[in-house]
């Protein structure tokens, strides 16, 4: 009995192992089959791409070869510079000084008077008023100095630094050749030397300078008290170390209210220069000694004159 019910268990669990062997053959069979090895693909192949691009690029010239095309390259003819782009400016050039025009206003002069101009430069504090009664002991004919200087829209805002031509008046040195009523116009008179040191004054239009600033030797925003500059004066013209010269400024022309004439033309000082042993035979070297304001090239200057005794 026992013999036949060990037979029975060892033959099911026989027939167990084989249905269990043939579900797993068919989930096997179940299963997608694997790629072979030329289908599976290559990530090397993926970089296909890129490693063709950089084939696609040309290679990059080698040191001789970059010589070679920079020594062949021509350059156009405009990039070309120029022998005179090249040259600087010479210094002596000496820049054109452009003048305004002043008219003068007709005005009838008192019996026996004609008109004498002067220049006033304005300093820190003053008013027509004060000026007024510096010349004409009168502060109240302020507006006699204002019609002779329109170019101040609005005369209570005079400023440091303005010019200003004053209107006075003497008596005519009566001669046969003195006009009846016509406007006679005079420019205060001036002396040769030391006189021409005032700060401002209105020249004849033959008024001579000995020369100008032809250059400075540093590029500043300004040029002033100690800087070196060059003028267009040397040995030629007896220049010797040390001498002084007082720098100007030309202003505006002054023109005859009738007849259109240039009167004159307002020169103011603004400083002085002296000579170094620096002396070419047409130009100098000079140090500013003295300087009112900023000096440019292009202005004027004269010998200082000596004082006379």
């Amino acid at each position: 009995m026992k013999r036949g019910f060990f037979i029975f268990l060892l033959c099911s669990l026989l027939t167990l192992s084989i249905f269990f062997a043939q579900a797993q053959e068919e989930d096997v069979e179940a299963l997608p089959p694997e790629p072979s090895a030329e289908e599976v693909p290559v990530f090397e192949e993926e970089t296909e791409i890129p490693v063709i691009e950089e084939e696609a690029v040309p290679p990059e010239p080698s040191e001789e070869e970059i010589t070679f095309e920079a020594e062949e390259e021509a350059v156009e003819p405009s990039e070309v510079p120029t022998e005179e782009a090249q040259v600087e400016k010479p210094q002596e050039e000496v820049k054109e000084v452009v003048t305004e025009k002043r008219v003068l206003p007709e005005k009838d002069i008192p019996e026996g008077m004609e008109l004498v101009l002067k220049a006033y430069e304005v300093k820190m504090g003053d008013c027509l008023h004060e000026i007024a009664n510096r010349y004409y002991d009168d502060p109240s004919l302020w507006e006699k100095i204002w019609a002779y200087n329109k170019y101040i829209k609005n005369p209570h805002w005079i400023f440091p630094g303005d010019d200003l031509i004053i209107p006075t008046y003497q008596k005519v040195q009566v001669s046969e050749e003195t006009p009846g009523r016509e406007l006679v116009v005079k420019l205060e008179e001036i002396k040769p030397g030391f006189e021409y040191e005032r700060d401002i004054f209105i020249a004849p239009p033959d008024f001579a300078f000995d020369g100008y600033i032809a250059g400075v030797k540093e590029e500043k925003f300004m040029t002033a008290y100690g800087d070196i500059v060059f003028i267009d004066l040397g040995k030629n013209q007896q220049v010797k170390p040390m001498t002084r010269f007082i720098i100007y400024r030309q202003g505006d022309e002054v023109v005859h209210p009738v007849s259109g004439e240039v009167l004159g033309i307002i020169i103011e000082k603004i400083g002085v220069l002296e000579v170094t042993a620096d002396i070419q035979e047409d130009n100098s070297t000079a140090v500013i000694r003295d300087s009112r304001k900023p000096i440019e090239i292009g202005d004027p200057i004269k010998l200082q004159g000596s004082k006379e005794e």
